[in-house]
């Protein structure tokens, strides 16, 4: 829809792929499988055993957790990385409704390790998350990619190649006072200018004000898409009860989170031209990679209370996937850690296992959005 809204594509392509593309036809494939598998092995398991009970979920979940194997590779890690977080979002919830633990304010926690790591991949490891993600950071932030790079050449101890910094600041519009700061920058400075972070804009208070109003104007409509669609697919009988209730917190709540993003984004910028101010002061705070992950673990804590209480863990477990991915991959390619084969296969088996047994037995620990998914592709067994 965003892109039919942004004309990048017609209503039919979209409708068409919707239908008839690949992507749909294995996703429709998958979730018609996964359903078989679970009713066969869960209803075969109570008519062997005579007892209906969570174990009976958990082995169904499992088999039925092979059915990802339709899908790409590509999905299928996505999928296990999501429903993995789901699984331990609902052994934390078990615990808790049970008395054993409880932790205040630990989706917001997560939230911000989950964003520190993201952030600190968006800026010295952009290749360890998925590409069209960097590319929504990218225009989000409105920090140019070859910026980002300039930026890691200096924190791991390279000088800089000052024509290629010249050629891609002159291309973002800058002030006279910018130029002059990159002409007379040294290819052995302590960290980029912000001259070069935001050359279009000399004030470093104005350029995080335009920051917060740009996130917010442009983020509006996709959030609009992510509240309003789910309202009308899913809860539509609520919609037609109380249409101008039901309207108008959905509004708000779409505001609430649009602000949210803009003091998230503003947030992080402000804290990278506070360092760069005060290196220009003669400030001794170096310019260390660990840097780029205290920042936005400070902005991330301090930007979610914005969002409302329920949101936090949805917010926490959509990031906190693509920061594990971001970590392993790190950690991968510093040989720390081993590759194993089929591992998404296996994650997104072992999940579903711990899902499916909750809903089995528990489902008030799941959260409300796995809960209504597993309803409307299984039903009531």
């Amino acid at each position: 829809m965003l892109k039919v809204m942004n004309g990048k594509v017609s209503f039919g392509r979209v409708v068409k792929d919707a239908f008839l593309g690949r992507d749909a036809i294995r996703f429709g494939s998958f979730f018609g499988l996964f359903s078989f598998l679970w009713k066969l092995v869960n209803n075969g398991l109570k008519l062997y055993r005579g007892t209906d009970d969570r174990i009976n979920g958990a082995i169904a979940g499992a088999v039925a957790g092979l059915a990802i194997l339709i899908e790409s590779h590509e999905r299928r890690v996505t999928f296990a990385q999501q429903m993995f977080i789901r699984s331990m979002q609902g052994v934390y919830n078990a615990g808790k409704f049970r008395g054993q633990f409880s932790f205040r304010h630990g989706d917001a926690l997560l939230f911000s390790i989950g964003s520190a790591q993201v952030l600190y991949a968006y800026a010295m490891h952009p290749d360890t998350i998925p590409k069209e993600f960097f590319g929504f950071m990218i225009k989000t932030a409105r920090v140019p990619a070859e910026v980002l790079a300039f930026n890691r050449t200096r924190v791991r101890g390279f000088p800089l190649d000052l024509s290629q910094v010249r050629t891609v600041v002159e291309r973002l519009r800058p002030t006279e006072r910018a130029l002059a700061t990159i002409a007379n920058m040294s290819e052995t400075v302590e960290a980029l200018p912000c001259a070069a972070l935001h050359p279009w804009i000399d004030s470093c208070r104005q350029t995080n004000v335009e920051r917060f109003t740009q996130v917010t104007r442009e983020i509006f409509p996709v959030y609009a898409t992510l509240n309003f669609v789910p309202l009308i697919v899913l809860r539509m009988k609520k919609l037609l009860k109380d249409p101008v209730n039901v309207l108008s917190k959905t509004t708000f709540n779409t505001l609430r989170s649009s602000i949210f993003l803009a003091i998230f984004v503003s947030g992080y910028q402000t804290q990278v031209c506070a360092h760069r101010n005060m290196l220009a002061a003669g400030w001794r705070v170096g310019n260390n990679k660990y840097l780029y992950w205290l920042i936005p673990l400070i902005c991330g804590g301090a930007s979610i209370f914005m969002e409302q209480e329920s949101r936090r863990a949805e917010l926490a477990m959509y990031v906190l996937p693509k920061a594990a991915e971001s970590l392993y991959k790190i950690l991968y390619r510093k040989n720390w850690v081993k590759g194993v084969k089929n591992w998404d296969v296996m994650m997104f088996s072992f999940a579903m296992s711990l899902i499916m047994s909750f809903y089995q037995q528990e489902e008030q620990v799941l959260s409300p959005f796995v809960t209504r998914l597993i309803y409307h592709v299984l039903g009531r067994n």
